[in-house]
């Protein structure tokens, strides 16, 4: 089950709400002769608190650091650009973000390598 909630947790905001269902309703259906109050519902409670403690470790703490590696910014920097990018642009914003910084500070070192800020923001490139 958490093999296929992780396939589907490439799939960009709706992935998550997919492997979510699906855990649901595996978890439910794995004991369908015993009590819905004793056991069924106990055990998918479990389940879920189990799959938001994966999320959130998964989107607040393991992506930043694995954007900012292979970007080379600071993980703080990852986060605040996303951020900002969903509140101007929505959901597309989000998705393009990153590699869209990614883009802006290389052209900025390429043709403004002398600024001071882009020096700073380029320093690892």
């Amino acid at each position: 089950i958490a093999f296929l909630c992780a396939l589907f947790n490439i799939i960009p905001y709706v992935g998550p709400i997919i492997g979510a269902v699906l855990m649901v309703t595996l978890s439910m259906t794995s004991n369908l002769g015993a009590s819905f109050t004793e056991v069924i519902l106990p055990k998918t409670g479990y389940v879920l608190i189990g799959f938001l403690i994966g999320q959130l470790v998964d989107n607040f703490f393991s992506q930043p650091f694995i954007f900012s590696n292979s970007v080379k910014s600071h993980p703080l920097e990852i986060f605040l650009v996303i951020i900002i990018a969903g509140l101007l642009f929505g959901v597309v914003g989000m998705i393009v973000a990153v590699p869209g910084y990614t883009a802006i500070k290389v052209i900025l070192k390429e043709f403004l390598s002398e600024n001071k800020i882009v020096k700073k923001l380029t320093h690892n490139l």
